[in-house]
């Protein structure tokens, strides 16, 4: 089977974290897992994050965090040119 570049499982990411991925995608993507901490961190956080917005209990964001979440993302669409509408 062929090796996946940390690129390739990013790229893919999505479609690994969906419940109806493709085995073979599955056992690529985990092989580079295994053998990649930076790649698994990624995939950790956004296994995460996905946890935290199914989940049925509301959590509060510390003001000053989001301030900060704000400004970064008005930062963030300024730099691309994009619109936040």
């Amino acid at each position: 089977m062929k090796r996946l570049s940390c690129q390739e499982v990013l790229d893919q990411l999505w479609e690994y974290l969906d419940d109806d991925a493709r085995s073979e995608l599955r056992t690529a993507i985990d092989g580079h897992l295994a053998n990649c901490s930076h790649c698994q961190l990624e995939v950790d956080s956004i296994q995460h994050t996905i946890h935290l917005y199914q989940a049925k209990e509301n959590v509060s964001v510390p003001v000053h965090l989001s301030e900060k979440l704000t400004n970064a993302l008005n930062s963030a669409y300024k730099e691309s040119g994009q619109s936040r509408d």
